[in-house]
């Protein structure tokens, strides 16, 4: 796996190889792929491909810090996050209706369901490969709304002996607070998609048949076809910018 920092590294070599062809005046390949015109497009398409990573990268990044802070207790979320909503309205109806209460015994036990993720293994840096497959923090907070939907009901269905003071626990604003997250999980999905789009599309810039990683071996033969071979100063000052 490898990460943005190595790509940008890679660029940086060939466009230093890149300015070093430019002084050759007897390099004119035939072949389109080697010319310096299309070693410019190169450079420009993967100077754009890395910084599509970064961003959506970013991007995805976003979503999941605001879905985190919504979701589950910890040091930097919501006091108001789903998991507390779910404590409180537990507590509220265990004050009014009595712990023997039909709902309270099951939001009791949706609670103890509830799987809080750790989520820095989550997140990928910028650049790096993301997973693939849906992770056990993602099913997570997909749960997490089906549970949120399930309270829901059962608040509603409790009719007007479900009055908190509490605002933030009413029926409206604990579906509001579902909703969004709801909301989030698809942003998250679509923002992984494109993450990895962009990863798969840096990747073909880098190590597709005329990437980067391909290209440079092709440039160190033509050159090594000049006048004096691999002692040409051409050859040498080309290898030691690509190094």
């Amino acid at each position: 796996m490898s990460s943005q920092r190595t790509f940008q590294s890679i660029l940086g070599k060939f466009s230093g190889g890149l300015e070093v062809l430019k002084t050759v005046t007897d390099y004119h390949p035939t072949k389109l792929e080697l010319q310096i015109a299309s070693l410019e497009t190169l450079k420009s398409d993967a100077e754009s491909k890395n910084a599509a990573v970064v961003n959506t990268a970013t991007i995805l990044q976003t979503f999941r810090n605001n879905r985190r802070f919504i979701s589950f207790r910890g040091k930097e979320t919501d006091v108001n996050c789903i998991e507390n909503l779910f404590k409180n309205i537990a507590s509220y109806i265990k004050a009014e209706l009595g712990e023997k209460d039909a709902a309270y015994q099951k939001i009791r036990s949706i609670i103890k369901k509830i799987n809080p993720v750790k989520e820095k293994k989550e997140e990928p840096a910028a650049g790096e490969e993301p997973k693939k497959s849906i992770s056990s923090s993602e099913k997570s907070y997909q749960s997490l709304v089906g549970f949120g939907s399930d309270v829901l009901t059962l608040i509603t269905n409790l009719g007007t002996a479900y009055n908190p003071s509490n605002t933030n626990l009413t029926v409206a604003n604990f579906k509001s607070k579902i909703d969004e997250l709801a909301n989030l999980n698809s942003a998250v999905v679509k923002a992984e998609a494109d993450y990895n789009a962009a990863i798969d599309a840096r990747d073909e810039i880098y190590n597709g048949n005329t990437g980067i990683n391909n290209i440079i071996p092709m440039i160190k033969n033509y050159l090594a076809s000049l006048e004096g071979g691999k002692s040409n100063p051409s050859y040498v000052a080309f290898i030691n910018a690509v190094k």
